[in-house]
């Protein structure tokens, strides 16, 4: 029996001297993972500013209660006080604990604000801790929210600028380490690493031109019926996008609240669309550059039709003998057509080159595709003419509009910014993409659709020369033309003789009463121009806040 004892000593010394000696690190660690934890320190989020430093999104500081599940188990007083306090269901509160009893922690509830959280401070409830995070809040409102985005509740950008920049923005979480008694409770804190803020991004929005640009389109939309519609301002000398606007839009606090994420693409920078008679300056100014026409130059489109083999071009209405000015006032398919089929060989990789069309270009916004072209061998007679007014190619409205930049500002294509402080990842330089006094022409063409009997007088704006060019499209779907659905839309510039902003607007489906674009976009075009002239910028900034 003695020998036994013996034995059983011997063999507890060699066991301790073993844990001692070669597992002393494995049990060094397993202590501490048991009274030692860490928390991750949020940090305050960058803001997102338009062009004049007004706030777009915010992040300020609020409360997340947690708690260790098992202690307050154990306390009945504080679960009755704080499911009173937050106005939840105790016996799913209860479950919720009993099913987290294993983990030290679990949140009770996330942006506790301050006049709230003042309240359960002060009931001092045992087992239930509080911690400073961040919640994000958007002064823009509905108005900017497709084009800045939202974060989740986590604070990680899910759409918008929020997504694009989201690692710019988040900046630098922290950490603190705390010991924990056996039941959970914290009883020291040993470690802290503060947290790095986020850096703000500056956009080239103006946010008062965007709350008109968002006002137009919901006025334009409840008048016409349409699903949707969606404008882009681009201020010319720049090259600033200073509007980029849709609606129906999205309550960015709501879709936060609720995880609500309908109405939250930003369409004019992600989704393409043919744009009709809105190409048509573009066809022509490749004609003017490509072809010697007399000013004199006249043509016959009686009856409004114009057969192409099987295929069959048509006007609105029999427009007779037009001059070439009227290609574009009265909007003749014929007229632009027979014109680019008088040279037409390079037009298709004119297009390409001067427009980049089909290439990606710097990256402005989550999703934007890259602009396409009908792209075969060799292309038919009735292909080509349809592209000369836009069906077969594809393009955003940014795309369109910055296309339009090089009729208004002389000739030049430069590139577009959404961006303030932001360098781009490739500096496009300016090129000269058409004759300037191709680009007069044009201009001065366009400023005549908004007159008399032009196709574009309900874009006009009273004591300001517009110029621009309406266009009607039917909706592509599955391969198909719908003959009963339609895209209208509207692409123009003011002032005429020193133009200061692009607009392009267009109205996805509207009522057929209103299907053309001079009825549906031209209005939305002309309140826009209006808006960006004449009213009191500062007055509406405060009207917004």
């Amino acid at each position: 029996m003695a020998l036994l004892w013996v034995a059983l000593t011997l063999a507890m010394c060699a066991r301790l001297v073993y844990l001692a000696s070669y597992q002393r690190d494995f049990l060094l660690g397993q202590s501490k993972a048991r009274v030692e934890r860490q928390m991750v320190l949020p940090a305050k989020r960058g803001r997102v500013l338009d062009r004049h430093g007004q706030l777009l999104a915010m992040s300020k500081p609020v409360n997340d209660l947690w708690t260790t599940p098992k202690t307050l188990l154990m306390n009945e007083s504080s679960i009755d006080q704080i499911t009173s306090f937050l106005a939840l269901d105790k016996k799913a509160l209860v479950a919720r604990l009993q099913k987290n009893q294993h983990r030290d922690f679990m949140y009770l509830a996330r942006n506790v604000d301050d006049k709230l959280y003042a309240n359960i401070k002060k009931a001092n409830l045992e087992s239930v801790y509080a911690t400073q995070s961040y919640a994000r809040f958007y002064p823009g409102g509905k108005a900017s929210s497709q084009v800045v985005g939202i974060v989740d509740i986590d604070g990680r950008g899910i759409e918008g600028i929020e997504y694009l920049f989201d690692q710019v923005l988040a900046g630098q979480k922290g950490h603190a380490k705390y010991l924990i008694n056996p039941f959970g409770e914290t009883i020291e804190s040993i470690e802290r690493h503060e947290p790095g803020p986020g850096e703000d991004i500056q956009l080239t929005i103006d946010r008062t031109i965007q709350y008109h640009a968002y006002e137009a389109l919901r006025e334009g939309v409840k008048k016409t019926g349409a699903k949707n519609a969606h404008a882009v301002v681009v201020e010319v000398a720049t090259g600033d996008i200073v509007a980029a606007a849709g609606y129906p839009s999205y309550d960015p606090q709501a879709a936060l609240e609720k995880g609500k994420r309908a109405g939250m693409r930003s369409r004019v920078f992600t989704d393409l669309f043919e744009p009709g008679s809105t190409f048509k300056p573009l066809a022509l100014a490749y004609v003017l550059d490509h072809q010697e026409i007399a000013d004199d130059w006249s043509l016959q489109t009686s009856p409004g039709e114009y057969k192409l083999g099987r295929h069959v071009i048509r006007d609105v209405r029999d427009y007779g003998k037009i001059s070439l000015e009227d290609v574009l006032v009265r909007s003749s398919n014929i007229g632009i057509s027979k014109l680019l089929l008088a040279s037409p060989s390079g037009f298709v990789p004119w297009v390409k080159q001067q427009y980049q069309v089909g290439q990606k270009h710097s990256r402005l916004f989550p999703g934007e595709p890259a602009s396409t072209i009908v792209s075969k061998a060799t292309l038919s007679d009735f292909e080509l003419a349809t592209l000369s007014f836009g069906y077969g190619l594809s393009v955003t409205p940014v795309q369109l509009a910055q296309m339009y930049m090089s009729i208004a500002n002389g000739g030049w294509w430069q590139p577009v910014t959404l961006f303030k402080n932001v360098v781009p990842e490739t500096k496009e330089v300016p090129r000269r993409v058409m004759k300037a006094e191709t680009a007069e022409k044009i201009r001065n063409m366009l400023h005549k659709t908004t007159r008399a009997y032009g196709t574009a007088r309900r874009a006009r704006v009273a004591g300001v020369d517009v110029a621009g060019k309406t266009g009607t499209t039917h909706v592509l779907e599955n391969g198909q033309y719908v003959t009963d659905r339609h895209i209208a839309s509207f692409a123009g510039f003011a002032p005429l003789q020193n133009p200061r902003y692009v607009v392009v607007v267009t109205v996805e489906e509207p009522d057929h009463a209103y299907h053309f674009g001079a009825q549906a976009a031209a209005p939305i075009f002309s309140k826009i121009i209006f808006s960006s002239q004449f009213v009191d910028k500062e007055g509406q900034k405060k009207a917004v806040n």
